[in-house]
């Protein structure tokens, strides 16, 4: 199943949020782990990734990743057909082109991005480190020095390990209130510190000229619904991997198998 966020939609954008449904996985990666680099089994993960590709309707040869390392690091794809080999970072976005961008998470936040009067889109993976780094404002900073006005942009926050299962310690905590905003980390009744990651990056977007009423939040917690998401915290770190996915080829693919 392909969750998909109504304002990219109406756009007719190419785009989903993976959930772990329909694979060929088993045990800890059961059942569509969309990762190489966790354990799985090779041929499991290739079939996996095909049927994405079937069921988002887009090439597999097309789907284009970054070896994501929870940095602010942007990187733009050329205008040639060829990404760049082993690009590192964290916000991969296209000007033209039919590019699949895709970033994976089991917990970490992915944000898409598009222009609405530009032919541009972005995929941005935005872990607690990458929002203290503030990727997602670094990738619409980029977006603007490239011709895009902020004010145009749509942004998409898919599922995420939400303030409800969130803990942090102390130090990550003090961090969010000194360096994002007081609101993101509170403390329950046992004194654990919960942060707000889809919150954080909502707000980043909007300091960085996205209107409020163009940002979507699917508002789905990985931790909390096991039975759709990957999560690294609530797995103990074996686990798979969801992928979120944008293009600017036009989307036409089938319809849902179900949703939330």
């Amino acid at each position: 199943m392909i969750l998909r966020a109504g304002k990219l939609a109406a756009l007719g954008l190419l785009h989903g949020f993976s959930t772990r449904t329909g694979g060929v996985s088993r045990g800890a990666f059961s059942s569509l782990n969309l990762s190489r680099d966790v354990g799985d089994e090779p041929a499991a993960v290739e079939e996996n990734r095909r049927r994405l590709a079937r069921l988002g309707a887009f090439d597999p040869d097309r789907l284009v990743e970054m070896r994501q390392e929870h940095s602010d690091r942007v990187i733009v794809l050329p205008a040639g057909p060829e990404p760049p080999a082993d690009a590192r970072g964290d916000a991969l976005m296209a000007f033209g082109g039919d590019a699949v961008l895709g970033v994976r998470t089991a917990d970490c936040l992915a944000v898409l991005l598009a222009d609405r009067r530009r032919r541009a889109v972005a995929a941005v993976h935005a872990g607690w480190r990458g929002t203290l780094a503030e990727v997602v404002r670094r990738a619409v900073e980029e977006l603007a020095r490239r011709g895009c006005d902020p004010g145009d942009l749509v942004a998409a926050l898919g599922p995420c390990i939400r303030a409800c299962c969130f803990t942090v310690g102390p130090e990550v905590a003090e961090r969010f209130v000194r360096e994002q905003d007081p609101g993101l980390a509170r403390r329950d009744g046992e004194g654990r510190w919960h942060v707000d990651l889809a919150g954080a990056n909502r707000r980043q977007l909007i300091r960085a000229g996205v209107p409020d009423a163009a940002i979507e939040d699917l508002s789905l917690c990985s931790a909390c619904r096991a039975e759709l998401f990957f999560s690294h915290r609530r797995d103990r770190g074996r686990t798979g991997r969801n992928l979120a996915f944008i293009s600017l080829a036009p989307a036409g693919g089938p319809a849902d198998p179900g949703g939330i």
